[in-house]
């Protein structure tokens, strides 16, 4: 049997991959094909519920009827990611505790708020010793990194498109780390999350109410572009964190990082595609984006301000567009249902 591009990464390169959703049956397959880890979010929870509601039924009818919204959309997120989790104790255990783990993701509408973050992913993380927190890279998002790193609890910051962000949530890390170290606390896995396709797809829309003449081949660089970045700047530092490529739009998100010492997040509809294209085994890290492309990417200012270190402040965070849809996204979509799903409740948002 011929080897695939992912047993290709896995024996002759550092690169190596998450699945990314909640579906017993999807994380199963990824399994197989190489996967090391699961990543969910509120969206992908949901939407395991309602895709395969036979699996879950039992389990979701022995929550409390009695519980508030939030503890009851916890309670439905505990069972995904403690079952996530449990298929990769074993990598866990094998890895040190830098793959295996399966992330719960706090709740969206508490991006704002640090204390609250805090609370929420100490219970999370008490559900399994795998089950990483994945938060929101906002102001408060890096306040609260900090404080999981000094704890020893794994992170996972996401809502990331931008070099700033990563290089607060890298430089919070290292704090929190430190102050591990010197409690005599081994410091956690730390991931990264850039959002690549999501930056390409907000760079489209905004290029496109510019007129900006942009082509497409350009506008999909664009996360690349971050990511790339971000990536030297996290080599030439020594930070410890590791960046991990997701919202992937086709093989070519994965290919152009190949190579890196990353952990990609790759759905099966993605996993599907790189199998089916076989891509070249080639190391791609280091090829840089072509000047010519960045220098007509940097005409459009959100750009700029996702591509430049100090492109955004931390203030700035929460307010880029892409942040506030993806927030939007992950509240309606994903997590305010889960506030309801298997009670005759109804929701209290104004949605």
């Amino acid at each position: 049997m011929s080897k695939t591009y992912f047993d290709w990464l896995a024996q002759a390169t550092p690169t190596r991959w998450w699945h990314d959703s909640g579906s017993p049956d999807e994380i199963l397959l990824a399994r197989q094909r190489g996967a090391l880890g699961v990543t969910t979010n509120p969206v992908l929870t949901f939407r395991t519920f309602r895709s395969e509601p036979e699996f879950w039924q039992d389990k979701v009818a022995q929550i409390p009827q009695d519980l508030d919204f939030e503890a009851h959309a916890e309670a439905l997120l505990k069972l995904v990611a403690t079952y996530a989790a449990g298929q990769f104790t074993d990598v866990f255990a094998a890895s040190g505790g830098q793959h295996g783990l399966a992330l719960g993701q706090l709740n969206p509408g508490r991006a704002g708020d640090a204390s609250g973050m805090l609370a929420q992913a100490r219970r999370i993380h008490s559900w399994g010793d795998n089950i990483a927190i994945k938060l929101p890279a906002t102001r408060s998002g890096v306040t609260v990194v900090e404080e999981l790193a000094a704890e020893g609890i794994p992170i996972c910051a996401t809502l990331n498109v931008s070099v700033a962000q990563a290089l607060a949530v890298a430089e919070a890390y290292e704090r929190g780390a430190k102050r591990a170290e010197a409690a005599g606390i081994r410091p956690a896995l730390c991931l990264v999350v850039q959002q690549v396709g999501r930056l390409d797809d907000y760079l489209r829309d905004v290029a496109h109410d510019m007129l900006s003449g942009l082509e497409e081949e350009e506008i999909i660089q664009t996360g690349l572009a971050v990511a790339k970045r971000t990536y030297a700047i996290f080599q030439e530092k020594g930070y410890r964190s590791v960046i991990m490529p997701a919202g992937l739009r086709g093989p070519y998100h994965l290919t152009e990082m190949a190579g890196g010492k990353v952990t990609f997040s790759i759905t099966t509809r993605v996993q599907d595609m790189i199998l089916a294209a076989d891509p070249p085994r080639d190391i791609r890290i280091d090829k840089p984006i072509e000047p010519a492309v960045i220098r007509r990417l940097m005409k459009i200012p959100e750009f700029v301000r996702a591509y430049e270190p100090d492109g955004l402040q931390p203030a700035d965070f929460i307010t880029y567009g892409v942040i506030q849809k993806l927030l939007s996204q992950f509240a309606e979509t994903g997590w305010a249902p889960l506030e309801t799903y298997g009670t005759e409740r109804k929701t209290g948002r104004w949605i």
